[in-house]
């Protein structure tokens, strides 16, 4: 038992529960901190995933694109939360 609490991915298992709770009760503030979630990692480790892993020495223009569309996509669905008039879609 306690090897299996070891190797359980909590950060996944709290993102998925995100994404349920997200469709069902029709929040996008919750992907706002799933993309949070997203970026703070790839920001400390250089690294970021989107297809492909992407690093931040080897293609430093692509790396930052992601990261910014992350952030901002973050920033706009938390904006949501506080200004529902910001729907654009």
């Amino acid at each position: 038992m306690k090897n299996f609490l070891a190797t359980l991915k909590w950060r996944t298992i709290i993102g998925l529960i995100l994404v349920y709770a997200s469709m069902w009760f029709n929040w996008p503030w919750i992907w706002g901190i799933i993309a949070l979630f997203w970026v703070i990692p790839d920001l400390i480790t250089g690294t970021t995933f989107f297809m492909e892993p992407i690093s931040k020495y080897e293609n430093p223009f692509l790396y930052w694109i992601i990261v910014i569309t992350w952030l901002s996509m973050s920033v706009y669905f938390l904006a949501l939360f506080f200004y529902p008039d910001l729907q654009l879609y």
